[in-house]
């Protein structure tokens, strides 16, 4: 896999390294045609910390430094990230995708209505982040 990073960000080694860790965690590494752009950005136009768009060949990572005002920090940022790589994961192993009328679709079955909070893909990305997080940051790099 392909990616590149966007935007301005700290701690660009820590960030790489974190990167390929996650891609090797979650098994994106084999997928050697896909490609993944994340972008850090001052803030999102909903406000979310994080967003993911995607398809099975690319997808397209956008992180927050504020939300609602508020600076999110380093860390928190890297958490984000873990969970909208979730997000990739699903896209390119085709467990998430939009059907023709523009509504989620989820391990084949038809997904629209459900509230953002009990969204299958959510539930799996709010369950994994913390677990990818600490088993993929490299806690022993100094950060800034």
């Amino acid at each position: 896999m392909l990616y590149f990073i966007t935007g301005k960000y700290k701690n660009t080694k820590v960030v790489d390294l974190y990167v390929n860790r996650l891609i090797e965690s979650l098994k994106l590494n084999r997928l050697s045609k896909r490609s993944l752009i994340i972008d850090f950005k001052t803030s999102l136009e909903d406000e979310s910390l994080g967003s993911c768009f995607g398809e099975k060949d690319v997808a397209h990572v956008s992180i927050a430094k504020t939300s609602f005002g508020a600076n999110q920090t380093f860390l928190e940022q890297m958490l984000t990230l873990a969970h909208e790589l979730v997000h990739v994961k699903q896209y390119m192993r085709g467990e998430l995708r939009y059907n023709q009328q523009g509504d989620f679709q989820w391990k084949k079955r038809n997904a629209g209505g459900y509230k953002y909070e009990n969204q299958p893909w959510e539930k799996e990305a709010v369950k994994l982040e913390k677990k990818l997080f600490v088993e993929c940051f490299p806690f022993d790099m100094e950060i800034s």
